[in-house]
């Protein structure tokens, strides 16, 4: 049951990063609505945007991979290829999504969330690195689960505007903001439900 479990979440796991992946390496080639303040936003913005979606992206697309423990041990060499390109992008999406939060629709409080992920989404990835060249698995493995649940906010975040926006047809602000937090504290708080049970590591997330 538990093999079962956790091969299904990698799947769902998977199809939605491909899903936000998809959505934001599209989302910069769509026609500009004028009366869409994001896309006017954005089209002003720079190469801060870009930046952000495709190397964010990437990121998240990467993840099923580099999480999956029979790739892994079919060959440790593309393991580490990819885990440096995925450090590279989580870098560049860092940076430029931290320049994004600081003028982020919703206010200061906003901008704090998204300010807060963009930091501890740098240091959490710059650690997950450090263990590894260390050659320090356990501390490799539950940092960059860390550093993965929040890539993967930019999942839940689609996932609370879909439903804040979609189902509840909440006022935009009402739910972009709470969203700027939620989006990662709560992948944030699963994770380390996760990684700190006994055991973990001869039990990994994903199969």
């Amino acid at each position: 049951m538990q093999l079962f479990f956790r091969f299904s979440w990698f799947i769902v796991f998977t199809v939605s990063c491909f899903a936000v992946t998809y959505y934001s390496l599209t989302f910069l080639l769509q026609n500009i609505n004028p009366n869409n303040p994001f896309q006017m936003k954005f089209a002003i913005a720079g190469w801060v945007v870009p930046l952000h979606f495709y190397c964010a992206g990437l990121a998240l697309a990467i993840c099923p991979f580099q999480l999956s423990k029979k790739l892994r041990n079919k060959s440790m060499t593309t393991h580490r290829i990819m885990g440096m390109l995925y450090v590279l992008c989580v870098l560049l999406g860092g940076i430029s999504g931290f320049f994004m939060a600081l003028d982020a629709t919703g206010g200061m409080l906003a901008k704090a969330g998204f300010a807060s992920l963009a930091i501890l989404w740098l240091l959490f990835t710059g650690l997950a690195l450090k263990f590894a060249m260390q050659g320090d698995v356990v501390n490799h493995q539950k940092w960059i689960y860390r550093s993965v649940a929040l890539t993967a906010g930019g999942i839940t975040l689609r996932v609370f505007l879909g439903v804040g926006l979609g189902y509840f047809n909440l006022p935009f602000l009402t739910v972009y903001v709470p969203a700027a937090w939620l989006s990662w504290l709560l992948n944030l708080a699963i994770c380390e439900l996760t990684v700190n049970r006994k055991h973990y590591i001869n039990r990994p997330l994903f199969a």
